[in-house]
């Protein structure tokens, strides 16, 4: 996992943004950037941020006792991104590489992330309508060559709102295209606005491919919090797909115990810090892969 002073700032940002968000008490505030710079001081400013990031979202829900805060934003994006799905429909079938566009659609789906930014319904969609002619960094052709090679997929979403244009992909790679045995992987409880089984439900997935949870409230994949059922199927894959910045944190070089035949990892580049390790520019689209 990775670390840098950076994150000890932004994770503090994210809990006082949490707490805001729930709560109009000052107090409230006040109790949760207490909790979360005691956490970030007894488990060390060199701890990797999304462990630290999950140690204080779970303060946020006991302080401020609300075990979703995001509840009603999860629900909300997903609706509005539904809204559309004919648009992205047509995008595809209109574009001279359907498979290009729908990647696209899907990374810039991780523009959803409530611990990086205010997100507002008109700078998702005006970030979905940049999707085809922003940056991208990594390979088109690599992604599509791994899917080609791959028999079962591991996709892990990401947020909530996203899962959406996962759903564009998901159905591209169990469609004649590709023919892939996909499993969909949510998180196992909430945090931020990251995507739970009932928001696959909600947007159809589970009618597209088999989905489970991790069965963790871990940011990305902190083994140590899954269950043992979204271990195997990790080790089984062939080829795990893993959205989100947290997913990319956890995973690359990550826990040596579970090492994955090939990761595809796939997001919006939001954080100077990640751009520098990817070596890419802010906002770009990335695709990375690793074996």
């Amino acid at each position: 996992m990775f670390h840098a002073l950076d994150c000890v700032v932004c994770i503090q940002r994210q809990a006082l943004e949490a707490a805001r968000f729930v709560s109009q008490d000052p107090e409230i505030h006040e109790r949760v950037l207490e909790r979360t710079m005691r956490i970030q001081l007894e488990e060390g400013l060199k701890a990797a941020s999304p462990y630290l990031g999950t140690l204080v979202h779970r303060a946020v829900r006991e302080i401020t006792n609300n075990p979703d805060p995001y509840y009603e934003k999860k629900k909300f994006f997903n609706r509005s991104a539904l809204e559309r799905w004919d648009v992205f429909q047509r995008w595809i079938r209109e574009s001279a590489d359907p498979f290009e566009t729908t990647v696209r659609l899907a990374i810039a789906g991780n523009s959803i992330d409530f611990a990086m930014e205010s997100i507002t319904e008109e700078r998702v969609n005006a970030m979905i309508g940049a999707a085809t002619s922003q940056p991208l960094h990594g390979s088109i052709e690599k992604l599509r060559d791994a899917f080609h090679r791959a028999k079962s997929i591991l996709y892990l979403t990401d947020n909530a709102g996203e899962i959406v244009y996962d759903r564009l992909l998901i159905e591209a790679l169990v469609s004649d295209q590709f023919k892939k045995d996909v499993v969909v992987v949510t998180r196992g409880a909430p945090i931020i606005n990251d995507a739970l089984l009932e928001d696959a439900h909600e947007v159809g997935l589970d009618a597209v491919a088999p989905v489970i949870s991790n069965g963790g409230d871990g940011l990305g994949v902190i083994f140590d919090m899954t269950s043992d059922e979204f271990k195997e199927r990790f080790l089984a894959a062939d080829l795990v797909v893993a959205k989100g910045l947290a997913n990319f944190e956890t995973l690359w070089e990550g826990d040596p115990r579970f090492k994955a035949k090939e990761i595809a990892f796939l997001f919006k580049v939001k954080c100077p810090f990640i751009a520098k390790v990817v070596g890419a520019n802010l906002n770009d689209l990335a695709i990375l892969l690793q074996s």
